[in-house]
């Protein structure tokens, strides 16, 4: 299970999905405010779900099309994760009335989890590709 490439790339999408818990998404140097994730119970819960599917999808390595089917919807999840945290932000701009302020490095963690996801698939395919042509030889 560790030995494989795709095991690496989905525990690293995983553990960036717990990295974006803890690490601001936007902040504001005049009331010195900062946007975290859990203060949207909506966005949080899709960050919670999509870190745990990239982690559960590690341990389903003997089912490789369930493996691949969850990583495409970890990646829609990712998707949605950036489009919430804009629409959030927009919001916590709006209610706090700023006008300035400085997206954080959490805001672009979920396209590396995109990036990290892909490496993982393109790994199972590769997987897959090996085995039907150790079939073929048999």
């Amino acid at each position: 299970m560790i030995q494989r490439i795709q095991t690496l790339w989905l525990l690293l999408a995983s553990g960036i999905g717990t990295l974006i818990w803890f690490l601001p998404v936007f902040s504001d140097e005049t009331i010195l405010k900062d946007f975290l994730i859990n203060e949207s119970l909506f966005l949080m819960l899709v960050v919670v779900f999509s870190s745990i599917t990239s982690f559960v999808t590690i341990f389903l390595f003997k089912k490789r099309s369930t493996q691949k089917q969850l990583i495409i919807v970890n990646i829609c999840l990712a998707l949605s994760i950036i489009v919430l945290e804009y629409v959030e932000v927009n919001s916590f701009k709006n209610n706090f009335n700023i006008q300035q302020g400085h997206w954080q490095i959490s805001a672009i963690l979920p396209f590396f989890i995109i990036l990290f996801l892909v490496f993982g698939y393109r790994g199972i395919r590769k997987d897959e590709k090996l085995l039907s042509s150790t079939d073929r030889i048999r």
